[in-house]
């Protein structure tokens, strides 16, 4: 596993770079990130996803990856980063967190249920997992599956070579909340993250660049079937968000 993500964070792998917080995870962190908090983000990267958001926003950022050129990336991004030998198994003592960030990671995961266990484990009363992974659910992944073909996810070249495409594991918003009560935390709450309706098909997605209020609805209103992804906020015991 390690490998494939060293070849991965490489310049001849896929190198997903980022250098700012979506849309949607911004507005997650607003609501549930305080400047008193102390922040891990599982599975950083680059740092670029959460990085930037955390270190401006909160007590404290550290980041854990199990690539070494993921952690030098972030490391000279100025980002704390450790490099971990495993998800399920982190350098860090009981309740030393208010916030675990898990951006598009539990999919790549062979045992994400561990992984959230674990980061349940690391937060302190009121601490709250935050999440996104890609929703399998979602209405182009099935019309494809009709036809026999499958998208796992990644970037264009997945839809043609689905080996190369990192993630192995597969949710959608009822099994995403199954596996994080499972794994003990005491709320959850679930909300669809919304693309361009037409963001996956081809010739037609520059029509569609960003979600509008059309596919916001839909995401909502049917998160299984219309969003493209799932977020997720699991709390160990009880937090109030901010409005």
């Amino acid at each position: 596993m390690r490998d494939y993500y060293e070849r991965y964070w490489s310049e001849a792998g896929y190198n997903p770079r980022r250098d700012d917080t979506s849309e949607y995870l911004r507005q997650l962190f607003d609501r549930y990130v305080g400047p008193d908090d102390d922040c891990l983000d599982l599975g950083c990267g680059d740092g670029g996803s959460s990085g930037f958001y955390l270190t401006a926003h909160s007590r404290s950022y550290v980041g854990v990856d199990v690539a070494q050129h993921a952690i030098e990336l972030a490391e000279a991004r100025g980002f704390e980063v450790v490099r971990i030998d495993d998800a399920a198994s982190l350098p860090f003592g009981d309740e030393s967190f208010d916030v675990v960030v898990c951006s598009e990671v539990l999919q790549n995961l062979l045992q994400p249920h561990l992984a959230v266990a674990e980061a349940r484990r690391l937060l302190r009363p009121g601490g709250r997992l935050i999440a996104t992974v890609p929703n399998a659910a979602y209405w182009r992944d099935r019309v494809d599956a009709l036809f026999g073909v499958w998208q796992p996810g990644g970037d264009d070249r997945a839809r043609a070579e689905p080996w190369r495409s990192p993630p192995i594991r597969f949710f959608r918003p009822a099994t995403l909340r199954r596996m994080l009560v499972k794994a003990g935390f005491d709320h959850v709450e679930l909300m669809g993250l919304p693309s361009p309706l037409l963001g996956r098909v081809p010739l037609l997605r520059r029509l569609s660049r960003r979600p509008g209020v059309l596919a916001g609805a839909a995401a909502r209103a049917s998160p299984s079937l219309f969003a493209f992804g799932i977020g997720a906020v699991a709390v160990r015991g009880t937090f109030l968000p901010r409005a």
